[in-house]
């Protein structure tokens, strides 16, 4: 008994650093999954409402021949032929104005409205009122989860032994479980060497 203490007094530090060795290396081959936590994600929704006003020109780009019909033939009676011209005239410098509205799915609408005179669209109103939502999901990642090595010490008294002083190093692995190694030294010259391991409690929230 004596050489096993004699054994260990002179290996001391020796002994500490290969417990921690076998921690480590049993801490490396364990089979214990570490839990992945999964990215949240948070949906931000804003709806925008667009409103504008345009005014333009469209440009002719082709003129293509009528065809004539009895309904434009000249009257030989020259008063109603009078007459025709005059309502052709009438007709021709008048200015209609046409509206219409096209429905944009259910996001809005687009209202047109064109003056036609002369034979030709002299102008064009365009407006629109558009309400669309804008998305942004935003993707938190957890934090990336590593090892964590801490070392430390205290010291204790108790009646029997006295005035101890203990020092140590304790291992948090990824999967949240600890590995410690301490070894402590009392004011009687003796030596106390110790492991401990400690699993993480789920509590329910």
């Amino acid at each position: 008994m004596k050489n096993i203490l004699d054994f260990i007094k002179n290996n001391f530090f020796n002994i500490i650093i290969l417990i921690v060795v076998v921690v480590l290396l049993m801490q490396r081959c364990s089979s214990t999954s570490t839990p992945v936590e999964k990215p949240t994600t948070k949906r931000d929704t804003v709806w925008v409402q667009s409103q504008n006003f345009f005014n333009t020109l469209p440009t002719v780009m082709k003129t293509v021949p009528g065809q004539g019909s009895k309904e434009y033939l000249p009257d030989p009676n020259y008063e109603k032929l009078v007459l025709q011209y005059q309502e052709l005239v009438k007709n021709y410098i008048a200015k209609n104005i046409h509206k219409d509205s096209i429905k944009i799915d259910s996001i809005g609408y687009v209202k047109i409205e064109d003056t036609v005179s002369h034979n030709l669209i002299t102008g064009r109103k365009t407006s629109y009122s558009l309400k669309y939502p804008i998305i942004t999901n935003t993707i938190t990642l957890p934090p990336v989860r590593k090892n964590q090595l801490y070392y430390g010490g205290g010291l204790e008294y108790s009646p029997v032994g006295g005035q101890e002083f203990n020092a140590g190093i304790l291992l948090k692995t990824k999967s949240d479980q600890i590995y410690s190694v301490y070894g402590g030294l009392n004011s009687n010259g003796s030596y106390q060497i110790g492991v401990q391991s400690f699993w993480k409690i789920k509590l329910h929230k």
